[in-house]
């Protein structure tokens, strides 16, 4: 089976939300997130970053689906927003003078991971922080006393240095780091995933031509000469779903990322190695290392729609 085989310890979407398949606001539907994880799995995904929902939709399928039946999955509980500071009624509406308490309650009852909303657009005012410098850092300290790491949504131009001033974890969408956000986040071994295919739709929604659509485009094209910076400067760089299909479909982010610059090998690892580097997991096949591995016929750093098309999934020891 593994002869002329190129291997890798699996996939990882490294922002994923298994409650919902597209951009909804309605709870999540427990058989449906489970029927996610089961698919994830089959198209190779070993490990899944749940980025939060409205709910506990996701900690319901740990729960309740056997570990050999799904990837491995940290996951926030609910997202953390201030009022008007998010999609109304969706996230967690926190004062930020207790910031401390409500991320420490989520740490408590998640997986690994607290999600915080950094800005958001308010009408005729754009895109606006949600949280300043103090409360960012009061956060990630109380997320790390719980054993938990935080992530940040972000896609205003200021809020993405005072997120890695902060100590922030992984940057979500994170277009306008800057060249000392890179260094600085790339010294600690941070993360960031960019979403790209979210952040093309999200042109498209709000129209080329309009004031945030040329705002997002705007930081699409600083990824794009960052993002190979950034994997230069040691950030983990990774791919991340975010509703643009399921965890299933993490490989058309990565062949996105190879479209933004990156090279075939840093895809690759994108996709795969760096993910579990940046959790702490192990990501080869040395003795002791999960029984996991995800097989391809060519070599997807050669051909990075290989990434689509496992030919053998191992999960635990067995194949899947």
């Amino acid at each position: 089976m593994g002869e002329g085989a190129w291997i890798l310890p699996g996939l990882v979407d490294a922002h994923a939300h298994l409650a919902s398949a597209e951009l909804t606001f309605e709870p999540g539907v427990l058989a449906d997130a489970k029927r996610r994880a089961r698919e994830a799995l089959k198209a190779g995904v070993t490990l899944i970053l749940d980025k939060g929902w409205s709910d506990y939709t996701t900690l319901e399928v740990i729960d309740s689906v056997p570990p050999s039946e799904r990837p491995d999955i940290e996951a926030a509980g609910r997202i953390i927003a201030v009022p008007e500071g998010y999609y109304p009624g969706f996230a967690l509406e926190i004062d930020p003078s207790d910031i401390e308490k409500e991320v420490a309650e989520q740490a408590d009852g998640g997986e690994g991971w607290v999600k915080l909303i950094g800005d958001w657009p308010r009408s005729g005012r754009g895109a606006m922080g949600n949280f300043n410098l103090d409360e960012l850092r009061r956060a990630v300290g109380a997320a790390e006393a719980e054993g938990a790491r935080v992530a940040v949504h972000t896609m205003a131009p200021e809020v993405p240095s005072m997120a890695v001033a902060a100590g922030v974890h992984s940057i979500e969408h994170g277009l306008f780091l800057t060249e000392p956000d890179i260094a600085a986040l790339g010294q600690r071994g941070g993360m960031w995933v960019p979403t790209l295919l979210r952040m093309e739709e999200t042109v498209r929604q709000l129209r080329p031509d309009s004031t945030g659509g040329r705002l997002v485009e705007e930081g699409l094209h600083r990824a794009q000469l960052n993002l190979p910076l950034a994997v230069e400067a040691g950030v983990r760089v990774l791919a991340g779903t975010d509703l643009i299909g399921a965890p299933a479909d993490v490989a058309a982010e990565a062949i996105k990322l190879g479209e933004y610059g990156l090279s075939g090998q840093q895809v690759v690892d994108a996709v795969g190695i760096a993910g579990f580097e940046a959790t702490g997991r192990p990501a080869g096949f040395a003795v002791g290392a999960p029984a996991n591995a995800v097989l391809f016929s060519v070599d997807p750093c050669e051909e990075l729609a290989a990434l689509a098309h496992p030919t053998h999934v191992i999960r635990e020891g067995r194949l899947r």
